[in-house]
């Protein structure tokens, strides 16, 4: 008898926990790919919001970092200096003042 009750309750109840984990997993994956569409719709702003002060807009270029009278200033905005890409600009052994 127990075993007739055993089996029984497995085949109703093996249905039922295999839905709620499909069911589980389903959601999971959707809030997934949720986050990521999220993350990547706003990472094109979040440039913007974290500009570093340093930096200037150059009509036709975009915005450059470091100091723009120094001839090697590499005119990027991920690198300062085309001679001293670490560097700071200011106290630079390179700094060249550059002609008009």
């Amino acid at each position: 008898m127990l075993h007739t009750l055993i089996a029984i309750g497995t085949i109703f109840l093996l249905p039922l926990l295999c839905y709620l984990l499909s069911r589980n997993q389903r959601l999971r994956a959707r809030s997934r790919r949720l986050a990521m569409t999220e993350s990547s719709s706003n990472r094109r702003f979040y440039k913007r919001m974290t500009r570093d002060p340093e930096e200037q807009y150059i009509e036709g270029v975009g915005y450059v970092i470091g100091d723009l009278t120094c001839t090697y200033n590499a005119r990027s905005p991920y690198i300062r200096c085309a001679v001293n890409p670490d560097g700071l600009c200011q106290d630079c052994r390179h700094y060249q003042r550059e002609e008009e």
